[in-house]
This record gives structure tokens, sequence and C-alpha cells, in this order.
């Protein structure tokens, strides 16, 4: 008799307690304002082993927050590289054109091997820009060639990236590559 006293009164605490429930109204999103985006984008897509590739972007905000441009460096047959998150000047946190750049290490095995480069802009509420992908091979004959378009951005370094990048051939050899082979 006591054990359904017990049992009666353990449902009745909880037949109370779920009656006193009230539905859940999650509260209004906060605002995070508008996102930057990045207007236009250009990279010689080959260019030779040893070059400095150079990386042009256009990117505007309308809150004028941008505060960032992070890199994320893809190979075949390697990977991907650590993300490069480079913080952008004051000036340029309502629109900036400019480059990026990145020297490429003169071994004749990066001729077999392909990339594809990563930019996504951010601002200061943590929006992001649509990424931009932009695509890398090499060939010693390659003559990398800044378009009129871009000239005037050829003028203006935005960052420097400092991808550690090595042949896969490298890699697939046997070699102390990053991914602990």
């Amino acid at each position: 008799m006591r054990r359904n006293m017990l049992l009666l009164g353990v449902f009745a605490v909880l037949l109370i307690g779920c009656a006193a429930l009230q539905p859940y109204i999650a509260p209004p999103p906060e605002d995070r304002g508008q996102p930057p985006w990045i207007v236009d984008a250009y990279a010689a897509k080959i260019i030779r082993p040893g070059d400095t590739w150079m990386i042009f972007v256009r990117a505007e905000d309308p809150d004028g927050d941008m505060k960032s441009i992070a890199a994320v460096l893809w190979q075949a047959g390697v990977g991907y590289y650590p993300t490069q998150v480079n913080m952008l000047k004051a000036e340029d946190a309502k629109q900036f054109s400019g480059y990026l750049f990145m020297r490429t290490p003169t071994g004749f095995n990066l001729n077999w091997d392909e990339f594809e480069l990563t930019l996504i802009v951010r601002d200061n509420q943590m929006n992001r820009a649509q990424p931009v992908k932009l695509p890398l091979t090499f060939d010693p004959a390659a003559n990398q060639v800044i378009p009129e378009k871009w000239q005037e951005a050829a003028n203006r370094q935005i960052a420097s990236l400092m991808f550690p990048i090595e042949s896969s051939w490298f890699y697939n050899r046997g070699g102390n590559g990053r991914n602990g082979d």
C-alpha cells in the first residue's frame, strides 16, 4: 500500500511538473549586420615554380566593419594547409582593392601538383563573405601577367601568405610531410 502511495505521489509530481511547462519561445536572432562580399578576385592559374603568386581581390562591406581575410590552401595528394588569417587595416574596413602574395618553391616536381586557394573575408560580427576559390598549377614555361583591370590593385599589398608548400611527390615518396608521413 505504501509503495502504491509513493508511486502515486511521484506520478502526481511529474504530472503537475509537466503541466507547468511552457512552450519554449526562442529569443529573436541577434542583429549581426550585413556580411561583407568579395566583389572580384583574380590570380594566374598557372605560374612558374619559384615565382611569387599574386592574388588580387576587391571586397566591400556595407557596415564598414571588415576585419580579416582568411586563406585556405588545398593541395591534391597532400590535403589542406593550416588556415592563415590576415587582419585588415582600419582604412580597409569599408572596402579594399589590392593583392596578397605567396612565394613558391623552385622545385621542378611542382609541375604535376594542383592547388586551390580559398579566400574568405570576415567582419567584426563574424559575418563571412561567400568564399572565392582560385586554382593554381605550375609550368616552367608559364608567364604570370597582371591584367589591365588589376594594374591599380597591384600597387597595394594586403598580406603575405606563408604556406610551406612542397611537391606532393615528396609526400607520396615517404617524406616527413605535415600529415605524419
